[in-house]
């Protein structure tokens, strides 16, 4: 019977060890930057595994969570777009390439540019809802939270925070019945911008994505409006 017992244990551990080698090797198959978006890489700083665009000591910094296995240079338009305006942009890795392992990425940022006066955090996916949890922990810190076909993940209805939603009309994975039914979980002030056309994998550079539908926009173009959107709000 303990041999039985033993054997049975052993193959337990060794289901579990699978899934957890096979979920590591999951989180590594990730999206790229496509070329267009290593364009804007230059205009980066590198910084502790961050890219950092614009002026450290601008009044207002913008903390940007990339989506899930998404990789940072993927985002590096909005910092060149968004310090060309004067803000200060940080987009980190985060643990795992998911922004649910890393929600604190924010933390280190914001320590190391105490000159900023005001800061927002958000993302695109499941970053955007990381970014919301580090932000309700966090209120004396942040601002605000920018949503990038995302939404919280957990209710923001009674905090302070300001919101801007920021949506596509066909996006595949977060679409437009998730994007309304967040409203019940952001303050009554928040803003919400939905892009016609637009879809899941255009708030980013890196190609199509898995679940999407085909957009009729380039990235550029849904970036673009996405952009304005966040400079109007800010």
């Amino acid at each position: 019977m303990k041999k039985k017992l033993k054997w049975i244990g052993l193959g337990l551990l060794g289901v579990i060890l699978v899934a957890v080698i096979g979920f590591l090797v999951w989180t590594q198959l990730t999206y790229g930057p496509t070329d267009e978006a290593l364009d804007y890489v230059a205009e980066a700083t590198e910084v502790d595994n961050r890219l950092e665009f614009g002026d450290s000591s601008s009044e207002v910094g913008f903390i940007l969570y990339p989506g899930a296995k998404v990789e940072k240079e993927a985002y590096t338009y909005y910092g060149a777009r968004l310090a060309e305006e004067g803000v200060f942009v940080a987009i980190p890795s985060l643990r795992l390439n998911l922004g649910i392992a890393d929600i604190d990425a924010a933390e280190d940022i914001i320590a190391a540019h105490p000159d900023i006066e005001r800061w927002i955090v958000g993302g695109h996916s499941l970053g955007g809802s990381a970014a919301s949890g580090y932000a309700l922990e966090h209120e004396g810190q942040v601002d605000g939270v920018i949503f990038l076909a995302s939404y919280p993940i957990s209710t923001m209805a009674d905090s302070d925070l300001r919101v801007l939603s920021v949506s596509g009309e066909i996006d595949g994975l977060a679409n437009e019945s998730d994007i309304e039914a967040s409203r019940d979980n952001v303050p009554d002030d928040a803003v919400f911008h939905e892009i016609a056309g637009g879809n899941h994998a255009n708030f980013g550079m890196y190609g199509p994505q898995s679940g999407d539908n085909d957009s009729p926009l380039s990235a550029k173009e849904q970036l673009d409006e996405t952009i304005d959107q966040i400079l109007d709000w800010l």
